[in-house]
């Protein structure tokens, strides 16, 4: 239960404090008074959206803070997992919302995440804000809300994460067979590049001994010639060894004659036998220098076959040599085809696995459909609808693909008189019987969650405007339907009828005023008097007729006091509401 809320600096709400009870709590005052930004500080310590323009003109930040009691099993568990005391079941929720963008979030006083907050709020409080009946014109709203009837949230949100879970592998899927049919053809190519290059099979350095090889072959003829020419210059009769013999001889008949002549003749005879050696050597060389026509053929075909590659490919051996590991990798690296297959085959087991939830949840919803009826119709009754039909069109589409939520198409239909047509509520509902099916199907969801065993969800109800296009005679049944909602729990109602408002446990009023040139709200609960003088205000009183109005305002007062179990006479409370 909301025990406590403070708020400071939120935009016209300078400081604003209330302490709050169990039953019905009215909140009334003029249009544009506040009561509306009160609701939206509470939103937004619940966790909802909140900017910088809700600071205070001429303030940095802008705080509130809610304390609960008596929070349930629910929120417990939450507090343990995040690791929070949890207050011996006291809860205080506060947000701090800066002007320069800072915003913190605290859990009793420990500081969080705005999604941490959101998680421990939520079992907390169901606000319907006027947002909720626009909502409830969009036909995607009528399958959440019978879900929430039917207690399958959680089962909603499982099939949900499944369903993105399936449509993940199923585009990845898609998006690989797709590329891989743009990539057939490269992969073609690869192939080819990859056989070719493999067929040529190319060694490092092969270019190069190709080259020079060929160059000796083509030139074997005149390399023969010049190094025939060379041996018999050294060898031959009158050559360069010839010669040199001569001189030894010539020189060694006078050794005896000077000493230093016989290491010159030696010296000569030395350089004779090297000579001698080369001339052999160069004789050698040539009986084996040969032209052989068909290997000059095949080193020349090879060098023309490692030239082209070379060009085609790279540009130099050594790219060449990369490009063939390059297209070996990438060809080994394919296993596209292997990945399809598992894709296929996960796809599969998830489409499968997602379907037996699909029809899970499609079975609860239409065991749920009578039970939503049923519901909404006696709430709408009770509210001034006595012909009111109500009926929830649900249809399976079994041949579609499912959806997030399963295959399941919900529309919500009504009837609000007898002998009209029924049709789609968006189409067919006025804006106070809008107000009235949504507190119903409210009702409705909170009592289908209460009886099945969750008590600590919804401890309080807030409503925004729930009497929007309500009056008279009906505003006064709406107020014994909150009262009656909250015996069984906490109900908070921003309202703008005298029969809500005086059908409440407690009565708050919003005042704005101007104090120093700045505008302002201010919060009070109000006492018996203040109250009488509130309701008769609601009431319309006008100058000259304000004991007419108290006096109204205090028949309303009683009248909706002694509603108890018996019917009130909507007759004998609405003065002046027709």
């Amino acid at each position: 239960m909301l025990t406590a809320l403070r708020v400071a600096d939120f935009a016209i709400l300078e400081a604003a404090e209330l302490s709050l009870g169990p039953g019905l709590t009215a909140v009334t005052g003029e249009t544009g008074a506040g009561k509306t930004i009160l609701i939206e500080a509470l939103a937004a310590v619940l966790g909802g959206r909140a900017t910088e323009r809700v600071v205070r003109a001429g303030r940095e930040t802008a705080e509130i803070e809610a304390q609960f009691e008596g929070v349930g099993p629910t929120t417990a568990a939450l507090l343990q997992e995040l690791g929070i005391p949890d207050g011996d079941g006291s809860l205080v929720l506060r947000r701090v919302i800066g002007r320069q963008g800072a915003r913190r979030c605290y859990i009793n006083g420990r500081l969080v995440t705005l999604a941490q907050l959101r998680s421990v709020a939520a079992p907390l409080v169901d606000l319907s804000s006027q947002h909720a009946q626009h909502r409830l014109l969009e036909k995607d709203s009528h399958l959440e809300t019978l879900d929430r009837f039917a207690g399958l949230t959680a089962t909603r949100e499982r099939h949900a994460q499944l369903h993105g879970e399936w449509r993940t592998l199923r585009d990845e899927l898609t998006t690989l067979e797709s590329r891989r049919q743009q990539q057939a053809e490269r992969l073609d190519y690869l192939r080819f590049v990859h056989k070719e290059l493999q067929d040529l099979d190319a060694k490092p350095g092969e270019l190069a001994d190709l080259q020079a090889r060929l160059q000796r072959m083509k030139a074997a003829e005149a390399l023969a010639k010049a190094v025939g020419e060379a041996s018999g210059l050294l060898g031959d009769d009158g050559g360069a060894r010839d010669r040199l013999s001569r001189a030894a001889r010539a020189i060694g008949r006078f050794a005896h004659l000077d000493p230093k002549l016989t290491d010159l003749a030696e010296r000569v005879r030395e350089v004779e036998a090297q000579v001698a050696d080369v001339a052999a050597d160069l004789e050698s060389y040539v009986e084996h220098v040969e032209r052989d026509e068909r290997q000059l053929t095949r080193l020349s075909e090879r060098l023309d076959a490692l030239q082209r590659a070379v060009r085609k490919y790279g540009g130099s051996e050594e790219t060449l040599l990369a490009r063939r590991k390059a297209v070996a990798d990438e060809l080994d690296g394919d296993t596209a085809e292997l990945r399809v297959h598992e894709l296929a085959k996960a796809v599969d087991a998830a489409a499968k696995t997602m379907r037996v939830l699909t029809n899970q949840l499609s079975q609860a919803r239409r065991d749920a459909v009578a039970g939503l009826q049923d519901g909404v119709a006696a709430v709408v009754r009770q509210l001034g609808m006595p012909a009111a039909r109500f009926r929830v069109a649900l249809r399976f589409d079994a041949t579609a693909d499912p959806g997030p939520f399963g295959c399941d198409d919900a529309q919500f239909f009504l009837r609000a008189n007898a002998g009209e047509a029924e049709g789609p509520l968006h189409e067919v509902a006025s804006g106070g019987e809008l107000s009235r099916v949504l507190l119903a199907l409210q009702r409705a969801c909170n009592d289908a969650v209460r009886a099945a065993g969750d008590a600590s969800t919804v401890v309080t109800c807030i409503y925004d405007e729930a009497d929007a296009g309500l009056s008279g005679s009906t505003g006064l049944v709406l107020g014994r339907f909150l009262g009656e909602v909250a015996e069984r729990q906490q109900v908070l109602c921003i309202s703008h009828l005298p029969q809500v408002a005086a059908a409440a446990d407690t009565h708050i009023a919003v005042a704005k005023s101007e104090v120093d040139g700045r505008t302002r709200s201010d919060l009070r609960v109000l006492d018996e008097p203040s109250r009488v003088a509130e309701l008769a205000r609601m009431l319309g009183a006008v100058e000259g007729e304000g004991d007419t109005a108290i006096a109204h305002a205090r028949q309303l007062l009683a009248a909706c006091r002694k509603r108890g179990s018996t019917p009130v006479n909507p007759m004998d409370c609405s003065p002046g509401q027709g």
